[in-house]
């Protein structure tokens, strides 16, 4: 049976170790010191670094492919409609034809059926006829040289391109390659083999809305 001193002696050993003087004294154990604690902290802190190089990689990736998509949908243009020339010209003439496709008819066979001031540009060789040509004549080899070639641009409305055999076909007209020539309106492709609306649309590259596309087939004078 604990006695009264025994009690009193217990007391003051509680009192003593829980004391503010010894409280300091007791090492509380960090987990940082145990090497098994450092080597699992170690492994935890390549896993996150690890994970956050992967997110980073993600993110880069996710980023660069929206980046390229949003290239591609901005180099896209809109889809390229080519009309039969003649078959335009009969249904501009027709009552039910609006205004603004008759007067377009009108001055479109106007530039493609009578005599115009011209310049001619083949093979890179440039001839002018007339002072202020409204209608341009090419090849398809000298498409990418008529910026330098051509020095009277700024009166141009029309410019014709001769395809003289169906290897031709297979090549571009790329329409940026006319952004000088400030008044053109029509694009009018003059084929000396079968082709069709499509195939000409599937040259034509960096499209612009201003533009007009035509086409003919002309097996003899090639015009």
């Amino acid at each position: 049976m604990p006695t009264k001193h025994s009690n009193f002696r217990s007391t003051f050993l509680v009192k003593k170790l829980f004391s503010k003087s010894n409280f300091y004294r007791i090492k509380i154990p960090n987990p940082l010191s145990n090497p098994q604690a450092i080597l699992l902290f170690e492994k935890s802190s390549q896993i996150m670094k690890r994970e956050v190089i992967l997110l980073l990689m993600f993110v880069f990736f996710y980023t660069n492919i929206n980046a390229q998509m949003g290239t591609t949908i901005g180099q896209q243009t809109d889809p390229v409609t080519v009309a039969e020339i003649n078959t335009y010209l009969a249904a501009s003439k027709k009552v039910t034809a609006t205004a603004g496709n008759k007067l377009n008819g009108e001055n479109l066979a106007n530039l493609t059926t009578n005599v115009q001031p011209s310049v001619y540009c083949y093979n890179n060789a440039v001839n002018t006829y007339g002072d202020k040509p409204v209608d341009l004549f090419t090849d398809i080899h000298s498409l990418s040289q008529l910026d330098n070639l051509v020095t009277l641009k700024n009166d141009i409305e029309i410019v014709i391109i001769k395809i003289d055999n169906a290897a031709q076909l297979n090549t571009t007209i790329n329409l940026a390659l006319l952004s000088n020539f400030k008044k053109v309106k029509y694009i009018y492709i003059v084929s000396s083999v079968t082709t069709t609306s499509n195939a000409i649309a599937a040259m034509i590259t960096n499209y612009n809305e201003k533009y007009s596309v035509f086409y003919k087939i002309d097996k003899g004078d090639n015009q």
